[in-house]
């Protein structure tokens, strides 16, 4: 057999190792060096550059420097965003411009009976307080002479309803007929076919 030494673990250092190397159970051995030790994943854990590091306002102002960097960040995307949109929006408003432009100088290049400028939408001029010489200013004159002579029959039939007597009854003078107007008749008017 060979002696201890020869061997090179001493009877602590074999005892330690069996117990590093034991498994089953719930025993786990620990180093005594690794107790004071964190894991890397740990919240505790530093490297030694950050432990040695004293510079705490430093790293304070590096912090600060970086949110002033972030928002600072964020703002100019915010604006570029807008001023994106802004633009996108004014080319919209300019090509929808230009289509109308487009649009009336074509309807201005037109035959001028479909460009109709200044027209009424009666055919009546309210200047001369005439009719209009065409077919729809003859429609309208018929129109109008129609409503003319419905209105003398109302009043007429509400005169005749209002005094069946015949008679003023404060001044006793007979009352004289309601005069209506004439039927107008379409063949007087040129209303076209």
């Amino acid at each position: 057999p060979q002696a201890r030494g020869e061997r090179g673990l001493t009877k602590d250092e074999l005892e330690k190792q069996r117990l590093r190397n034991r498994v089953g159970g719930f025993q786990r051995y620990v180093d005594p060096a690794e107790v004071l030790t964190q894991p890397p994943d740990s919240l505790a854990y530093a490297d030694d550059a950050d432990r040695f590091n004293r510079d705490t306002t430093g790293m304070e102002k590096m912090k600060r420097d970086a949110e002033y960097a972030r928002k600072e960040m964020s703002y100019y995307n915010l604006r570029a965003e807008r001023a994106e949109r802004e633009e996108s929006r004014w080319r919209q408003a300019e090509k929808e411009h230009a289509q109308d432009e487009a649009h009336y100088d074509h309807q201005r290049t037109e035959d001028d009976s479909a460009w109709r400028r200044n027209k009424t939408s009666v055919p009546y001029n309210l200047l001369s307080m005439q009719y209009s010489e065409d077919v729809e200013g003859e429609k309208l004159r018929y129109d109008d002479d129609l409503v003319r002579y419905r209105a003398s029959m109302r009043t007429a039939n509400l005169h005749a309803k209002q005094n069946t007597s015949g008679y003023n009854p404060i001044t006793g003078e007979p009352h004289s007929r309601v005069e209506t107007l004439d039927r107008p008749q379409k063949e007087h008017y040129h209303l076209g076919a």
